[in-house]
């Protein structure tokens, strides 16, 4: 699978330098996420990351004026991908079009694994969330987990468990992710990696399950019986 940023997730050109520059920034994001996740932030200067894309570090420069602004470009471009990637899977399992094993495995494949998830992961855990990069990728990585919350509820929320349950699953599920995924990149198994989320998929299903099985839940929804009327003498 390709993890690297589409040449096609800029918005709509509408003359030729516009789109060569979208181009280019695309690029760049796309190289960004690669260095990154192969040899960490802080050797991923700006001229590593020009030399990768295969432009001069002036280039590089024209579009973003330093290496954070790049840096932080390509998180914010991430974030909106994978809220939409997010987005359609909580749509279909809250239709019944797909199941948890699915959910949970597209999640890791499509979100997880990307390599600007990495980056940002590795931001974090740099010590660099003081600085402004790291404040900025701080506030994505913030409003990317609660979108998982309210996309969570709305995939869910057929289950009957209330969104304060819906939550801690969501949370378990993506921190499941998040340390699968710090794991792999120290020490890849792909054995591993699907028996830990066939698991995680078994698991989120006897959580949801376990409402269903809930006596006194099933009793408080069950509606009350009709009493009957007694006739007057």
């Amino acid at each position: 699978m390709n993890n690297t940023a589409s040449l096609n997730d800029e918005p709509e050109a509408t003359d030729g330098r516009e789109v060569k520059g979208a181009m280019m920034r695309a690029r760049l994001r796309a190289a960004t996420e690669q260095l990154i996740a192969e040899v960490g932030v802080e050797a991923a200067s700006a001229a590593a990351i020009a030399l990768r894309c295969g432009v001069s570090r002036g280039a590089m420069l024209h579009h973003y004026p330093t290496r954070d602004a790049l840096i932080v470009d390509t998180a914010a471009h991430f974030w909106q991908r994978a809220r939409d990637i997010v987005a359609g899977l909580a749509e279909d399992v809250s239709h019944g079009r797909t199941d948890v094993a699915t959910f949970v495995g597209r999640l890791y494949d499509e979100v997880f694994r990307a390599n600007a998830l990495v980056t940002m992961l590795d931001l974090m855990v740099s010590g660099r969330s003081e600085t402004r990069i790291g404040e900025a990728v701080n506030r994505i990585l913030t409003d990317l987990f609660a979108s998982y919350e309210d996309l969570g509820i709305q995939a869910f929320q057929s289950s009957g468990l209330p969104p304060e349950r819906i939550r801690v699953i969501i949370t378990l599920i993506v921190s499941t992710l998040r340390g699968l995924r710090i794991q792999d990149n120290i020490k890849p198994d792909e054995a591993r990696v699907r028996a830990v989320l066939a698991s995680l998929a078994d698991a989120v299903e006897v959580l949801l399950q376990k409402e269903a099985r809930n006596p006194a839940r099933r009793a408080a929804k069950k509606p009350p019986a009709k009493t009957r009327r007694s006739r007057k003498p």
